[in-house]
């Protein structure tokens, strides 16, 4: 996915909505409540981070404030640029239904880092 503002948007979107569909265990709070508050607060920072990196190294954040986190880059290929990610963190395991679907659609949408 080429690292264009609504396509980045689109894709988060999407994210939001699974971990609402796939809550992780009694308490442990929202899978992407960080996700969903800088959409919110700092949506255009975020977004245009993404959209000027040009380090091809991988950033992380955490998409519940705590230890569920993603992993992203911008990978360049010659003129190309694409937006790849990862979920990961050591509280994949306790977000495991969200992490399995969020990991499809990570792969459906083309953005796997492998």
């Amino acid at each position: 996915m080429k690292p264009e503002r609504y396509n980045l948007l689109y894709f988060f979107r999407e994210l939001i909505q699974l971990s609402i569909k796939y809550p992780g265990p009694p308490g442990w709070g929202h899978a992407c409540s960080e996700l969903l508050d800088t959409l919110i607060l700092k949506q255009d920072h975020f977004i245009n981070r993404i959209m000027i990196d040009d380090s091809g190294d991988f950033h992380e954040y955490r998409l519940n404030g705590a230890g569920l986190k993603m992993q992203w880059r911008v990978n360049k290929e010659g003129d190309s640029s694409k937006f790849q990610c990862y979920i990961s963190g050591d509280q994949k395991k306790e977000y495991d239904d969200f992490v399995v679907m969020a990991e499809k659609h990570i792969l459906e949408r083309g953005v796997n880092h492998r």
